[in-house]
């Protein structure tokens, strides 16, 4: 007979970097998929024997988990970026996210729960954010999907007690973009990708102890219909400019994505039937989020 088992995806902030902490409850958001990414550090090697099998050896485990969700706040997202300034003493708050010029960003421990007759789950220790992607589509909420580098990871029967948060979702009819000062309304999807290229330090043991951040990268691309030259102008007079992309609940709560100094690159082929489209290739020189809702600190 076939194991049933209820699944969800909790976390908690550490205050040691690849130690469990206290509450590892924390709601991600709307959790569509997860994935441990677990997977064996090993080679197949040949020798000089009388056998022309090769041999597997293991030398431990690699361990980056991914998760895909839609956003219900943008506080889960701050961990790919490293640094956060919370403003206000009262509703509503403002919480900047920015890159941290520090090389060793934040870390959680991920809680993966698979809730049935028995129950477990498993504990994936001294993540650091690698990785993270916001993307929406014409009529969808609004996706985020982040990878991180794992330090550790464990089985655990121990799974606390969670409390969903049932705020709404941001949509992708509730955006505002603006871009070098003019709003436009004729984006169809959009795409923004920030990488933190991290490195591992040498194995120790079965895991790998340590993931220090390299250079950033960040880039976006946007989907539009082509009703005029504007962004093909920009790119053929190399002129950088500001983008800023808002997924509003209310006038006291959105999220806000500001792109700095972007250099466009455009393709707009031409097709016999069909709309006029055009794709926008993002660079920008600087990027963080503003979010804006009634939790006093992220």
């Amino acid at each position: 007979m076939a194991m049933v088992f209820q699944k969800l995806v909790t976390y908690g902030e550490e205050t040691s970097y690849g130690q469990t902490p206290d509450d590892v409850s924390r709601w991600v958001g709307g959790v569509v998929s997860f994935s441990g990414g677990v997977e064996p550090a090993s080679e197949e090697v040949a020798v000089l024997s009388s056998d022309r099998l090769l041999k597997p050896f293991v030398y431990g485990l690699d361990v980056g988990p991914s998760i895909e969700f839609y956003i219900q706040s943008p506080r889960f997202l701050k961990y790919a970026f490293g640094k956060t300034t919370n403003t206000g003493t009262s509703p509503p708050y403002s919480h900047l996210l920015e890159i941290d010029q520090d090389y060793e960003l934040p870390s959680i421990t991920l809680l993966e729960h698979r809730i049935g007759a028995n129950s477990h789950g498993y504990l994936y220790n001294g993540c650091r954010a690698d990785k993270l992607t916001i993307s929406w589509e014409e009529d969808s909420l609004l996706k985020a999907s982040m990878e991180f580098k794992s330090t550790r990871v464990t089985k655990t029967t121990t799974l606390p007690a969670v409390s969903p948060d049932t705020a709404d979702y941001f949509k992708s009819s509730s955006k505002t973009i603006t871009v070098d000062g003019v709003q436009i309304g004729y984006t169809i999807s959009g795409t923004i990708t920030l990488s933190n290229n991290h490195a591992a330090f040498p194995r120790s043991g079965d895991f790998v102890p340590k993931h220090v951040a390299g250079n950033v990268s960040a880039e976006a691309e946007l989907e539009l219909y082509y009703v005029d030259s504007r962004f093909v102008d920009l790119m053929m007079s190399k002129t950088k400019f500001d983008v800023t992309i808002r997924f509003t609940k209310t006038a006291q709560n959105y999220l806000e994505i500001r792109l700095e100094d972007c250099v466009a690159g455009v393709e707009s082929a031409l097709e016999a039937e069909g709309e006029l489209l055009q794709t926008v290739s993002l660079k920008p020189s600087g990027i963080s989020v503003l979010a804006v809702d009634d939790v006093s600190a992220y």
